[in-house]
């Protein structure tokens, strides 16, 4: 006879958070420049924003904000040294089996780390003296045979021990980053604004509501005490 089993259901609650920007566009541009001008503000402001969730999907604290990525208790973690270390191919390896070990390895896997990282790795090699072996970083978008994002919007300024200006490492899988929208980006344009008003200034704002979370804290893990220089 088959044993029962009856499935376990938990819940992640998203809370609305909210990021946003304001812009003034003299009367001189509005005179001047040809309608493309409106493109150029809802371009900005959207480049703007999708930062902002960048930084808080990865760092994000939680006062005011989501927690990120690195700010979630109960992630995998890899230690270099008591100060930090430089990147190697073993902690590399290790960091891959922080989410193996709990059967995690699945989904949309990928590492994410800051350019002084990936420059370090560019030149250091899987074993010491053996060129033979290639290096760490050897292709431009990949590491260790999956996708690595690039982005300064990964802490180089952390600290551990004596160490200071240490940079992470994130490993996991992409799919269990949850992102809730309340609001994607909306544009109001305010041509009353009484400042802008009176200088003939019209003023546009933008706003974006979400909240995000880690659905597991087994998909992901972190080296957050990396020496690039």
């Amino acid at each position: 006879a088959l044993t029962a089993s009856d499935p376990g259901f938990d819940k992640v609650s998203l809370t609305p958070k909210h990021a946003g920007g304001i812009v003034e566009m003299s009367r001189n541009m509005l005179m001047q420049s040809s309608p493309d001008v409106e493109s150029l503000v809802r371009d900005d402001f959207s480049k703007l924003l999708a930062e902002v969730v960048d930084q808080v999907a990865i760092v994000g604290g939680g006062t005011n904000e989501p927690s990120g990525i690195l700010a979630t208790s109960g992630i995998g973690s890899v230690a270099i040294a008591s100060n930090g270390g430089a990147l190697t191919w073993n902690a590399v390896n290790d960091l891959m089996a922080e989410l193996e070990t709990d059967n995690a390895d699945e989904g949309t896997l990928a590492f994410i780390t800051n350019a002084k990282v990936r420059n370090a790795a560019r030149k250091t090699l899987k074993v010491s003296g053996d060129a033979s072996a290639g290096f760490i970083w050897s292709e431009p978008t990949m590491l260790a045979g999956y996708t690595a994002a690039v982005t300064n919007l990964v802490p180089s300024n952390l600290t551990k021990g004596e160490g200071t200006s240490l940079s992470a490492l994130i490993y996991g899988n992409f799919n269990d980053l949850l992102i809730g929208y309340w609001s994607e980006l909306d544009l109001l344009v305010n041509p009353y604004e009484s400042t802008a008003y009176a200088k003939g200034n019209v003023s546009v704002r933008a706003m974006m509501t979400l909240d995000l979370a880690v659905r597991h804290t087994s998909s992901f893990a972190a080296i957050k005490d990396l020496v690039t220089a």
